[in-house]
């Protein structure tokens, strides 16, 4: 009798656990928006670029024209106003940027937290964890060679391709190239740029953030460095001038 009540008690006390688990409330998801995040190129602040059109006069006294303008974005971060940092996923944050395509100019991120964001972060070309090739970001490889961002004699990717005219003054035009990459980790012309956002961007459920970028293009080869056409028109693989290239793109992006 004595071991009929134990087995008894035994089965109540499942019960009666296995009712209090069905109960227990289940832990909520973490709260997601969207953000929707636009390149504008330009020349200046006051002045759109228009390819084959627009000009621009450097300090070198060149003027300048724009044919082709594509460069990559990745490894984007936002940071909240309480410090927290956003990494948004890294195998889908490779983009090509390309003025001649206005589907690109804009980028959908999803599932991004909310909250108030106050700077964003990103890179400007691919950095060495993921070069030349690397398999987690197999599935940019094809929009980085439908763009023509991948060099065709190397595994490797072009970060910046910024092609045209430029004319010397009182002379004649003349084509520049300007394809600047990374080559191994002997030439590394990966950077990175944080952008402040000029008013703290507020992630809402229901609803897509705006931010908006401004691209100055003359920044490419008229900011802490400057590039005399004239005397280099065709910046590739280039110990001394990529890098040059590489650092005024920092200066390019400014956040609206």
């Amino acid at each position: 009798m004595k071991k009929t009540v134990n087995i008894f008690a035994l089965i109540l006390s499942i019960l009666i656990t296995s009712c209090k688990s069905d109960t227990t409330a289940p832990v909520p998801l973490e709260q997601t928006s969207a953000i929707a995040l636009t390149f504008d190129n330009r020349i200046s602040a006051n002045q759109d670029l228009s390819l084959n059109t627009s000009t621009f006069v450097n300090q070198n006294n060149e003027t300048v024209q724009t044919n082709e303008l594509k460069y990559i974005i990745s490894n984007i971060t936002l940071t909240q106003d309480d410090g927290t940092i956003f990494e948004y996923p890294k195998e889908d944050s490779y983009f090509v940027i390309n003025e001649e395509d206005p589907s690109s100019l804009q980028l959908v991120l999803s599932e991004i937290p909310i909250g108030n964001y106050t700077h964003i972060s990103f890179g400007i070309g691919v950095d060495q964890s993921k070069y030349p090739l690397d398999g987690g970001v197999l599935n940019f490889i094809p929009l980085a060679e439908e763009a023509g961002m991948l060099w065709n004699w190397a595994a490797g990717y072009k970060f910046i391709k910024f092609e045209g005219m430029y004319t010397p003054q009182g002379g004649t035009a003349s084509p520049f190239v300007i394809h600047v990459g990374s080559h191994g980790t002997n030439l590394d012309n990966y950077t990175s740029v944080t952008l402040p956002l000029g008013n703290s961007i507020t992630v809402a459920t229901g609803s897509t953030a705006d931010i908006n970028i401004d691209v100055f293009v003359e920044n490419i080869i008229d900011a802490t460095n400057q590039i005399k056409l004239e005397d280099t028109s065709d910046i590739q693989v280039d110990p001394v001038n990529a890098p040059r290239i590489a650092k005024n793109m920092e200066s390019a992006f400014q956040a609206q």
